[in-house]
């Protein structure tokens, strides 16, 4: 019931939301024609169809049309210097229907391709002289394309005039509204029989209730200045998809808006006008003329259909009801979905993932509309085949986090760990693996294995390839002080990494061991560790035991502070979760695994550089449990340097890496045993990694696309808003996430959430290389995380965070050259500004910590005091003072 109630809610407030979106424009209906419409051929797609591909057909076909709506249509080009061939048969087929002309001649910055199109025109004229009525000598030539000068349209103008030598043909030129209002123009005006005047409200962003106020005031201003002048708009119009322009909102509604009311207006002032366009032109979007906006000014589409009504009612978003459906009936099967395979939550919990599927919906919904898929090409498509796979795991990564979330604060029940008391104390062996360890830390390390609460146990100690003897043998003498249950062995060139280690140590195991511990070598435990977690073993299904790491450190330095805060978040939330569906990661250290079942699987994988997590896959790919306790039972140390920190991370997720390749198989599909929330779990879990890895790509790809944006503004524009929209709601999620659930669940408070946050998106990069490199290379050496070392100084920050200072230096300036070359004119400009500053966050905060990690706090002593007196050697105490 409480699913049926949340998928309720959310969809109705879903279906609001998008009905939300229409209201009623107060358009008036226009039943007259129009005075004049721009005219390229429909049916135009590729720059190939606008040059080579009009025939005197398709021009008849289109002019029958628009007979019925005007009977004068404005050419470009007579089609012989710069494509559009055939374009010269306009004259001559309009005549067939009684319409007028107004023959345009396009002028470039060559020479000989404009005299080919001038004295073409002036045939052309001569051959149709009572059907074509105005000559536009040029078209935005001057203050648009920057190609000619006003002298040089000027000439032009008096040699098509004395070409043609007809007095009652008008002949002048067309340039933006803009360029007549200076000074500059009043020579070109003087030799101008008309002045040509471009007013395009939306591309100088003004909304559609004030684009007629715009339009009337600057026409009035030119009058004034021309008082003599026929003053004619050459284009005005309103496209009906593309990008918003600050208050300029393309759509067929805003169209339709403004075009009504100008007829009506234009009738009233008497204007002589031609409206932009006739048609549809998804060629000019292909080529990158005007961006994607190009293709849509044309009151019929490319096929010749009306995209609107000029009478009766219009609103602003009449397709509502299609989306509102869509929107309300995607939540209710996705969320049923996924709600469906969520244990018992409250229902605040199914209303936060219900919540999360509908803006997943809505956000794919708003994606496919502002995509302009009205004219698909080979580019869009190709387009689509990048877009689609990311917004599928944008979304798959939302509901996931949004999931972890939800069932972290809201499930109904948990699982304990068994606890009964032992009749028998089963035998454990404890392995040490050590390798290049400050001896003292390891001695303490036994220390506290000796105070176990435990009889019947051993400790095997198992250095390997460490050169320098006196880092191992003060570990060997104090062994032999603390009794025959702790054994001491040391090996050269041993191979394997940490898992030959373990494996040697496995050989050396009394054969009447039932369980194998693992203790990293900086690890005190506590007495009880033994006796609280091997009762859980009574099942004989359970083949591993799991404590959290923690660790005694925190409290040493503001970036061993900012480190624990991260580190506790996933043993206290996303391994407390994994454990109600047996799905923990084993993570080596405070680990107890049931030795039959770890010689059943083949021991521990010297291939893999995260043996632990590989030996917990394979388990549960047998059938066997893992259980895990989130009490506390022993503490380690965290690395001292934040190079060591990145380094320890790049392992885990290099070594992910290797067994998701690996395992593939097996996790989606084969025949392990596998649960299917065992691998929800270990995919879920690997997500957010692989998020880092695909921001990293995006990233770089961001900073080339910025600057393409900028050295070639006509191919390329700012990204769709709903696509920059995608990194800032995937930012924002986890945000809210992290910070709530460390609050809740961790209790490190609002300071220490913040901290956790930084620390983490400090890792992004090392974590997105370590996807990358370890998806496509297999080679990696194992990294060790050294411990007890001295903080980095601050002049090895740069060199700590190489990386990601450049491509925070590199964001920032794409930042500034997008505010710079756009003016944020655009809403999508300042959402990809957004965008690029999300982007930009992981890479500061790794400067931050680098910069914080060089700070020293008053050193507290890292090893700390034991808590009984154990025999030491004094060469040891000697070797650490030294």
């Amino acid at each position: 019931m409480r699913i049926l109630i949340a998928l309720l809610v959310v969809c109705v407030a879903s279906a609001a939301f998008w009905a939300s979106l229409d209201h009623r424009l107060d358009a008036p209906d226009w039943q007259g024609q129009f005075k004049g419409l721009s005219y390229t051929p429909s049916h135009l797609y590729t720059e190939a169809d606008h040059d080579d591909h009009l025939t005197d057909a398709m021009i008849r076909r289109d002019l029958e049309q628009l007979s019925t709506v005007t009977k004068r249509v404005r050419t470009y080009t007579v089609g012989v210097g710069y494509g559009s061939h055939g374009m010269d048969r306009v004259p001559y087929i309009a005549k067939e229907f009684g319409m007028k002309v107004s023959l345009g001649i396009w002028l470039g910055d060559n020479m000989q391709k404009n005299a080919a199109e001038v004295a073409r025109a002036i045939d052309v004229v001569k051959d149709n002289p009572t059907t074509i009525d105005r000559v536009f000598v040029g078209n935005e030539a001057i203050d648009v394309r920057f190609e000619l000068t006003p002298e040089q349209v000027a000439g032009y103008i008096s040699q098509v005039k004395q070409g043609i030598n007809n007095k009652k043909i008008e002949v002048g030129t067309a340039e933006n509204w803009n360029f007549w209002e200076e000074d500059r123009a009043k020579d070109l005006a003087k030799d101008s029989d008309f002045i040509g005047v471009h007013v395009l409200p939306y591309w100088n962003g003004v909304s559609s209730d004030q684009a007629l106020n715009f339009l009337a005031d600057h026409f009035e201003k030119i009058q004034k200045k021309y008082p003599n002048k026929h003053i004619v708009i050459g284009e005005t119009g309103w496209p009906s998809e593309g990008r918003v322009k600050r208050g300029s909102v393309p759509s067929a509604a805003m169209e339709a808006d403004y075009l009504r009311h100008f007829a009506n207006f234009a009738a009233v002032h008497n204007y002589d006008y031609y409206i932009m366009e006739s048609f549809d032109q998804p060629w000019k979007g292909a080529s990158g003329q005007e961006g994607a906006v190009g293709a849509f000014w044309g009151i019929f589409d490319a096929e010749g259909a009306p995209k609107f009504n000029f009478t009766g009612p219009l609103t602003s978003f009449s397709q509502w009801p299609t989306f509102a459906v869509s929107a309300a009936a995607g939540t209710f099967v996705l969320g049923a979905v996924v709600l469906a395979f969520l244990p018992a939550l409250a229902l605040e919990g199914y209303l936060l993932v219900a919540g999360m599927v509908a803006l997943v919906i809505s956000g794919a919904l708003f994606i496919a509309d502002a995509s302009s898929l009205r004219y698909v090409d080979s580019h869009a498509i190709g387009g689509a085949l990048l877009i689609v796979p990311a917004g599928l795991f944008t979304a798959l990564l939302l509901i996931t986090e949004t999931s972890e979330w939800a069932l972290s604060l809201w499930r109904r029940r948990r699982v304990a760990l068994p606890s009964a008391p032992l009749a028998v104390q089963p035998r454990v062996s404890i392995h040490v693996p050590t390798h290049n360890e400050p001896p003292l830390m390891v001695i303490q390390t036994l220390n506290a294995l000796s105070r176990l609460d435990y009889e019947n146990y051993e400790v095997i100690v198992l250095d390997n390839n460490t050169a320098d003897d006196r880092d191992w043998k003060p570990v060997e003498a104090h062994c032999a002080t603390l009794g025959p249950r702790f054994r001491f062995y040391h090996f050269d060139k041993m191979k394997g990494f940490k898992a030959g280690a373990l494996n040697k140590a496995l050989e050396l195991t009394d054969p009447t061991a039932e369980h194998i511990a693992v203790i990293d070598s900086d690890y005190q435990v506590f007495p009880h560790w033994l006796k609280t977690v091997i009762p859980a073993f009574a099942d004989p299904a359970v083949a591993i035991v799991q404590a959290p790491q923690d660790y005694r450190d925190a409290h040493e330095s503001l970036f061993k502070t900012f480190c624990y805060a991260e580190y506790t978040g996933f043993f206290r939330i996303g391994m407390v979760e994994r454990n109600e569906h047996n799905a923990i990661i084993q993570h080596g250290t405070m680990c107890v695994v049931r030795r039959s079942a770890m010689d059943a699987v083949g021991g521990w994988a010297e291939w893999c550089i995260t043996e632990d997590t590989e030996l917990g896959l394979r388990l549960f790919e047998a059938g066997y449990i893992a259980l895990y306790t989130p009490e506390t039972m022993g503490r380690g140390l965290m690395p001292d340097t934040y190079a060591a920190f990145k380094g320890q991370r790049y392992r885990w997720v290099y070594g992910a890496m290797q067994i998701l390749k690996r395992h593939a198989g097996s996790i989606f599909g084969g025949k392990a045993k596998l649960t299917l929330a065992q691998r929800y779990h270990f995919v879920a879990g690997w997500l957010p990694w692989f998020a880092d890895g695909f921001a990293l790509v995006f990233g770089a790809m961001s900073l080339i696309w910025t600057a393409l944006m900028v050295i070639a503004p006509k191919y390329f524009d700012v990204p769709l808003t709903a696509l920059s929209s995608v990194g800032l709601a995937l930012f924002t999620v986890k945000s809210v996430k992290t910070i709530w659930l460390h609050r809740a669940k961790v209790g490190t408070g609002f300071a220490g959430s913040i901290a956790a946050a930084v620390t983490g998106l400090a890792l992004a990069y090392t974590v997105g290389k370590g996807v990358l490199l370890g998806l496509f290379t297999s080679s990696s050496p194992f990294l060790r995380t050294p411990k007890c070392e001295d903080s980095a100084p601050w002049t090895q920050i740069l060199k700590i965070s190489a990386m990601e200072t450049f491509m925070l230096t590199g964001t920032a300036l794409a930042i500034a050259a997008t505010v710079v070359k756009t003016h944020l004119e655009d809403p999508a400009d300042l959402v990809w500004v957004a965008a690029l500053a999300v982007m930009a966050v992981p890479y500061a905060s790794a400067v931050l910590v680098a910069m914080g990690s060089t700070i020293k706090l008053g050193r507290r002593p890292v090893l700390e005091p034991d808590l009984a007196p154990v025999p030491v050697y004094a060469k040891v105490n000697a070797d650490i003072a030294g």
